[in-house]
């Protein structure tokens, strides 16, 4: 099982880095076209589109973002409920996520053969649209293990109620914990 877990891991982070790839790439694209066309007066050709497709490139990094726990979270509901129905609301909404990860990304990818058969081409640059399918499908049902990982490790980690502290509930004030912890062995390693 931890091997699994860790393989994941290192597959979302793989795509990660696809994710700064592309989006360098758009920043490169982005600044040329600037450059292009107010220097030169000749914009590129196609900028939309090729701005498109390094965007759905850039979509790969949601499975890590999901291992890693860095989504942004909007507790407008969840901060309403009781301490005790947090955590089996963030397993079930862990299954739905899952369900719609599975769902969008198995559609985008029957997608491709439609577009492959029509010949289904970007309009101005003349490249076909069933890789961006392919790219984002993959993004979102990779997005299916980040979230069972993320989810077994939530339940592995998980600290009842009657057993935390306040540390555990303000992670500012953890966070605070640990730099003074720092601070304060720095100060006695400075001093012997």
């Amino acid at each position: 099982m931890a091997g699994t877990i860790k393989g994941v891991k290192m597959f979302t982070k793989a795509l990660m880095y696809v994710t700064c790839a592309s989006t360098l790439a758009l920043l490169c694209l982005t600044v040329g076209n600037v450059i292009m066309r107010y220097v030169f007066q000749t914009p590129f050709s196609g900028i939309m589109e090729w701005s498109q497709m390094f965007l759905i490139i850039s979509m790969t990094c949601m499975a890590h973002a999901l291992v890693e726990g860095r989504f942004v979270a909007v507790g407008a509901f969840i901060d309403r409920l009781p301490k005790k129905a947090d955590f089996a609301v963030e397993i079930i909404m862990g299954a739905v996520a899952i369900a719609y990860f599975t769902i969008i990304g198995v559609q985008l990818l029957l997608q491709i053969a439609p577009s492959i058969q029509f010949n289904e081409l970007y309009f101005v640059i003349n490249v076909p649209r069933w890789p961006m399918y392919l790219v984002l499908g993959i993004s979102f049902l990779a997005c299916v293990p980040a979230t069972v990982v993320y989810v077994i490790e939530r339940i592995k980690n998980y600290v009842p109620l009657s057993e935390r502290g306040i540390l555990d509930d303000n992670p500012d004030l953890a966070i605070l914990a640990l730099v003074e912890g720092d601070e304060e062995g720095e100060a006695e390693g400075g001093v012997a």
